[in-house]
């Protein structure tokens, strides 16, 4: 016969439940708290659990971050410590006295270098005009641009031309071949050596005394100043060199056909060494012609003075000279001289042979006429030299 297991005895007051009830609560909590323990707090040598960036900005504490001071304020702070501390009023106060302080500084300043730049002006304007003074003189007094004539251009009427040696056979055919045109006979010797020369085209009636005419080559001469303060230039004078016989084998004239006399300065310097040049004369037409042109001109340069352009005509008869100009000059500092070249340069007059070896002379409306060691036979005007 089955029997029944016994049941356990009856709580009398319900307290066995309680006390199973509260030691499972207990239980729980410990294992909760040991859970935590075991999140938070790592063991010796692990690495913390990341944390969430979003978590760390919400447990991040928010706060206020207060405004920098700019513009005046932020000027105050740093020159004025507890400037922006005062009150209203008194910083209405402060301003104002620096303000003032700072307009009055200004105004003095501006007002101590009037003061300065009036009581130096005369003594500033006095040493500034000397500087320039100065640096002006330093210049040259003026500038001497010698241009020859350019026979390339334009060839005289009345030319001869010299040459250093005889012309052969072949050539003097081919000169007395030429009819009596300068330009032609110029292009033809050229290339040969030769030199041309200039004859007067005119009379002159010089105002000091008879002078021997002669032959020359022109140049045009050009005097410019570029200094600030102006000058006179009152004499020109000619000085001889050196002077010697003149020396080409070879002579060929062309006589004038009648033509107008050229503007211009003429030196005479006919004779030797010893011989003193005279001159110059003015070769304009009217009744300056034939006078010296110094005792009625001067020549005025600088100070915005625009240039002097001369042309010079050496006239020499009987010696070849190399020459130069000395021109004289005042300016505020004194009297004064200038070498026309510059250094030791010089100009040349030649002079033409009184018995060349070779002599070829063009006669108007009949032909050639040749003198001298010739094999030429066709000079046909010879009887008429």
């Amino acid at each position: 016969m089955a029997t029944n297991p016994p049941s356990p005895p009856p709580s009398s007051s319900g307290q066995g439940d309680q006390t199973d009830q509260s030691r499972r609560t207990g239980q729980t909590d410990q294992s909760r708290r040991a859970g935590q323990a075991d999140r938070t707090d790592p063991a010796p040598g692990d690495a913390p659990a990341p944390v969430p960036a979003s978590a760390a900005r919400r447990e991040a504490p928010s706060s206020p971050v207060p405004p920098r001071p700019s513009g005046w304020s932020a000027w105050a702070d740093d020159r004025l410590p507890g400037f922006r501390g005062l009150p209203p009023r008194q910083r209405a106060v402060y301003a104002a006295l620096v303000t003032v302080v700072v307009v009055a500084g200004l105004v003095v300043a501006y007002y101590a270098a009037f003061v300065l730049d009036r009581s130096t002006a005369r003594e500033r304007a006095r040493s500034d005009k000397q500087a320039e003074r100065s640096v002006d003189r330093e210049q040259p007094a003026f500038v001497a641009t010698v241009t020859p004539q350019d026979y390339e251009q334009e060839v005289p009427e009345v030319i001869t031309v010299l040459l250093d040696r005889k012309l052969t056979a072949r050539e003097q055919a081919g000169l007395t071949a030429l009819r009596g045109e300068s330009a032609r006979v110029w292009e033809f010797l050229k290339p040969l050596g030769g030199r041309l020369l200039e004859h007067p085209s005119g009379p002159v009636e010089f105002a000091d005394s008879e002078h021997t005419r002669g032959q020359f080559r022109t140049f045009d001469l050009n005097l410019n100043s570029d200094r600030g303060a102006g000058l006179t230039v009152n004499r020109m004078t000619a000085v001889k060199d050196d002077c010697r016989a003149p020396g080409a084998r070879t002579v060929v004239h062309l006589p004038s056909a009648g033509s107008e006399p050229r503007q211009g300065l003429l030196w005479d310097l006919t004779g030797g060494k010893e011989v003193r040049p005279r001159g110059p004369y003015a070769l304009d037409e009217g009744a300056s012609q034939g006078q010296l042109y110094f005792r009625q001109n001067v020549v005025e340069l600088g100070n915005g003075q625009s240039n002097m352009a001369f042309r010079v005509q050496p006239e020499v008869s009987t010696h070849t000279c190399a020459w130069h100009i000395v021109a004289s000059y005042t300016d505020t500092t004194g009297s004064h001289q200038q070498r026309i070249p510059s250094g030791t340069g010089t100009f040349t007059a030649e002079a033409i042979p009184a018995r060349p070896a070779q002599y070829f002379e063009w006669v108007t409306g009949t032909g050639w006429g040749c003198i001298g060691e010739l094999t030429q036979r066709g000079c046909g005007a010879t009887d008429l030299l």
